[in-house]
């Protein structure tokens, strides 16, 4: 994780995340990368880069995200994070380019384009100017046609309360509604895609789980148009993904993006 530290509490939990938060869920080994695999394969179903594509992951934690992202064949993965301990972590593992450093700090330095870039659970850590101005450099960033996909936790859900305040230095959740007005501020397109982070079904027990989400999909749904007589999107899990899209100018190349 990353971002520029607003407190004296922050910075100090931020400096220590490898200690207080990730080591916590992670017992790091090559079976712990293998194994998370087909979860984020099933979670950004479409929505990886092609192979010899290039592609930054902001944010990067213990870089799994980055080893799927080898492991799919792209010609140039960078990793961006604040916490020395989890790039150190992640290096031991993954073949990536790592930069230990702010992500504003790396989006602002004179470097590469690219035609994917990821920012999962970071931008909830970021104040609201800090992430219009993250939007803004990873456009100038992003290749014609190139791809932004974020993760972040998802203030339509009943339970959104839970991934806001889960991390202490959480400082927002967004709804559909945020990121439609952040493309319109940052040159992206204004067709964009939200997706669920709920279940996906591979077998019996997801696929249990995955008729439950419905029902209670369902529920939600309609207790928004009894109230205000939209779905708002019809994005209801705790945490919600977004696609944003780099616009293609009349002939210019597009990005190579699955």
């Amino acid at each position: 994780m990353c971002g520029t530290p607003m407190n004296r509490a922050s910075a100090e939990i931020i400096s220590k995340y490898f200690e207080t938060t990730s080591a916590r869920s992670a017992s790091l080994s090559r079976e712990y990368y293998e194994a998370a695999l087909p979860g984020l394969r099933r979670l950004l179903r479409g929505w990886l880069p092609s192979a010899e594509s290039s592609a930054l992951d902001l944010g990067c934690g213990l870089g799994e995200v980055l080893h799927l992202l080898v492991q799919s064949g792209c010609k140039e993965v960078v990793g961006v994070n604040l916490c020395q301990d989890e790039v150190e972590a992640a290096r031991r593992f993954v073949e990536a380019q790592f930069h230990c450093q702010d992500i504003l700090e790396y989006l602002k330095a004179e470097g590469p384009t690219f035609d994917w870039i990821g920012a999962f659970n970071i931008l909830e850590h970021l104040e609201k100017e800090e992430v219009l101005d993250v939007l803004r450099l990873c456009r100038g960033r992003l290749q014609p046609g190139g791809v932004f996909v974020a993760m972040v936790p998802n203030a339509i859900s009943p339970m959104s309360s839970v991934t806001r305040h889960w991390d202490y230095t959480h400082e927002w959740a967004f709804t559909p509604n945020n990121f439609r007005q952040l493309a319109l501020l940052t040159g992206f397109s204004p067709d964009m895609e939200f997706r669920e982070c709920g279940p996906v079904p591979h077998g019996a027990i997801s696929g249990t789980r995955w008729l439950m989400w419905q029902l209670i999909r369902a529920a939600i749904g309609g207790y928004l148009l009894v109230e205000s007589a939209s779905t708002k999107g019809g994005v209801y899990s705790m945490d919600m993904l977004v696609r944003l899209r780099v616009p293609v100018r009349k002939g210019a190349r597009k990005t190579r993006e699955g």
